[in-house]
């Protein structure tokens, strides 16, 4: 067999959990594909409202219009998406995805250096790109148990958290030198350039995916219905649903003003905003390697509320903070963010792909992203309006009280009971 790890540096290899993912070459691909593809989209989540600012003097309402767009097809496509993953093997639809989203992303800079940018054309361009992102994702979360097995889900979904948010905070990062060294188109090139990437490292994968099983007595609208009955049916998994969607309305709508709060309001530059969020991927390696022994200690269940709450807490840093430390109260913000987030997630992730079957993994994937991700556009909406009407800080105070108040959700169901995570089941 082929072995990968011997490339990776014995001393980061001894912080990671070990559940002999090292030794699977496959998978190290997979994650570094995972990994690259994460990274460039957090450099545009910085880098496309940089340049809608910058270029083209977009205002609070079209900042959310644009956070809305990229957005929407997680409303409008998953629970398609989900029966279509279901229904075809998962590579070739990740491998199709990362390709057209490098000519997407790349028309973007081609249209700034050309001078003919427009916001409406963001639009577009967001919306399509986050349509293959839906596609992306739910395939994505369904091809990692037929990868590794489900025994080693949690392992898996370790490594691949720290990817997540490393990537959610590095990224931007690193976005945030190259608009001011370079430009933002330029980051847009980088993005680009991290999808094909992503793409070559996809069909490096020697392993055979299992033989799909396609039903041709269901219908679609059956399959759908399926899958969000085993999403909304399970007792475990409809607290952290419905809660997530609550949740997700409020951060977006945060998320949506952060940067112009951050560099109109705290007048920060965008190496200083950049540079703050990715102190947030620092978080991400001892919350991997925290989720599994808190768990054991507290509990699946209790962990997945405590660290809902404390996810949420840290937003109210944003509104509050004022004066002298505003980039170190930030910065604070984005670590601690890192930790809990890591470690919440890695929980939620593992569960909800142990307790559904294989046929259904695409569908109740999707069905979650359907349900949270299409709370996104509201969130977005929200945040432009509020912000427009009250103002950035007031609208951003508002939310971030809202994140605290959605753990009641997961606080009052059987999760607060929940001691192991079940059988995985076959």
């Amino acid at each position: 067999m082929e072995r990968s790890s011997g490339n990776v540096s014995s001393r980061f290899r001894r912080l990671l959990p070990d559940g002999g993912l090292w030794d699977n070459a496959d998978f190290l691909r997979l994650w570094g594909a995972e990994s690259a593809s994460l990274f460039g989209t957090e450099i545009t989540a910085l880098a496309f409202p940089l340049l809608a600012i910058a270029a083209l003097d977009a205002s609070a309402r079209e900042m959310g219009y644009l956070a809305a767009a990229g957005t929407a097809p997680f409303f409008l496509w998953s629970l398609f998406a989900g029966v279509w993953v279901d229904r075809r093997k998962r590579r070739p639809i990740l491998v199709t995805a990362d390709l057209l989203r490098v000519g997407l992303i790349l028309s973007v800079p081609i249209a700034a250096w050309a001078g003919a940018l427009r916001i409406e054309q963001m639009y577009v361009i967001a919306f399509l790109a986050g349509t293959l992102g839906v596609f992306f994702e739910v395939a994505h979360f369904a091809y990692v148990p037929a990868l590794v097995g489900r025994q080693q889900v949690v392992d898996a979904n370790s490594k691949l958290q720290i990817s997540h948010s490393a990537a959610n905070s590095g990224g931007p990062g690193v976005a945030g030198l190259i608009v001011q060294a370079l430009s933002a188109p330029v980051a847009l090139v980088v993005d680009a350039i991290s999808f094909l990437v992503s793409a070559l490292l996809l069909r490096g994968i020697q392993a055979q995916e299992p033989p799909v099983a396609r039903s041709e007595e269901t219908s679609i609208r059956e399959d759908i219905v399926a899958g969000l009955r085993m999403l909304l049916g399970h007792p475990l998994l409809r607290p952290i649903v419905l809660g997530a969607v609550v949740y997700s309305i409020f951060q977006k709508a945060i998320v949506a003003l952060y940067v112009l709060y951050a560099t109109e309001e705290l007048g920060l530059a965008p190496v200083t905003l950049g540079l703050i969020l990715a102190v947030g991927g620092v978080g991400a390696i001892p919350g991997a390697l925290l989720s599994a022994r808190v768990a054991g200690r507290l509990g699946v269940g209790p962990t997945i509320i405590v660290f809902w709450f404390l996810q949420g807490a840290t937003w109210l840093l944003v509104p509050l903070t004022t004066g002298a430390f505003v980039v170190l109260v930030l910065a604070a913000q984005s670590l601690l963010y890192g930790v809990v987030g890591t470690i919440v997630n890695i929980q939620q992730w593992s569960l909800r792909q142990i307790v559904t079957p294989d046929e259904l993994q695409g569908r109740v994937t999707a069905g979650h992203r359907f349900l949270v991700f299409g709370a996104f556009p509201v969130g977005a909406l929200l945040g432009g309006t509020l912000g427009s009407l009250i103002g950035l800080r007031e609208t951003l105070a508002i939310c971030a009280v809202a994140l605290v108040c959605s753990t009641a959700v997961v606080l009052f169901s059987p999760l607060r009971g929940l001691r192991e995570a079940p059988e995985p089941v076959s």
